[in-house]
């Protein structure tokens, strides 16, 4: 058997690569291009591949381009929009007593805030004696 495969006395030669050894791609090539690497083999070529301008423009260019965030700001709308219009399958009452839920919650929230705001607001003001005069916010007195 030989080293490519084909027996010795084989009538096929299809494994045979000293019959039909017209031309090798790797003939070519000395040996400092065979030995390198395939990048550095292109990039002794001077090929140049002829591409034509793209159709394509960015979407800063284009009318009506898609936009991702006012996508998602348009589901999230009407997914709010929807959920405050849908009963969700649930009775009036539910919503009725909800309702009123909110209602004392937040009334709730406005007592806390009346107890903060009273508890901010200063207490009426010492009473002065008539015969000391105001002072004034840095009291400086300039004799003349």
């Amino acid at each position: 058997m030989r080293g490519n495969g084909a027996s010795y006395g084989d009538p096929n030669d299809r494994y045979d690569d000293e019959l039909n050894d017209d031309y090798d791609l790797l003939d070519d090539l000395s040996d400092d291009e065979y030995h390198g690497n395939a990048r550095r083999r292109a990039q002794r070529r001077a090929y140049r591949p002829t591409y034509g301008k793209p159709d394509r423009r960015p979407a800063s260019e284009r009318e009506g381009a898609f936009n991702a965030l006012m996508w998602i700001l348009d589901g999230a709308t009407g997914l709010i929009e929807e959920l405050r219009h849908n009963d969700l399958g649930l009775p009036e009452e539910f919503w009725v007593h909800a309702y009123a839920a909110r209602r004392e919650s937040l009334m709730a929230m406005r007592a806390i805030l009346d107890g903060w705001i009273e508890d901010d607001a200063p207490s009426s003001p010492p009473a002065t004696k008539p015969d000391q005069p105001k002072q004034r916010r840095g009291g400086i007195d300039i004799d003349f």
